[in-house]
């Protein structure tokens, strides 16, 4: 895995979950990794979190990796898995 440990460790111990932002370019590694358990193709092709529960951060940190266009990173989420400060999918974080 080649994910700079830097950037997760401000993460570490907060509510979190993957995003996906608008350079998605339909490429579909991340439903690979994972398998499908986190990310699906929707109909206009962009991937689109699935939720869940929980996501194992180490799936989650391969479809991270994976993605050529760096599409995808962890975000900061509510008790509901709601997105935080005014994230949502699809959008790019400012």
């Amino acid at each position: 895995m080649n994910i700079d440990p830097t950037k997760l460790a401000p993460l570490q111990g907060l509510l979190k979950k993957p995003h996906v932002n608008s350079t998605c370019i339909w490429c579909s590694a991340c439903v690979y990794v994972t398998d499908e358990a986190y990310f699906k193709l929707n109909d206009d092709g962009l991937s689109c979190v699935q939720k869940q529960e929980n996501y194992n951060e180490s799936m989650v940190d391969d479809a991270i990796a994976s993605c050529p266009v760096n599409a995808i990173s962890w975000q900061a989420c509510d008790a509901e898995g709601n997105y935080t400060n005014g994230v949502t999918e699809h959008k790019d974080i400012v």
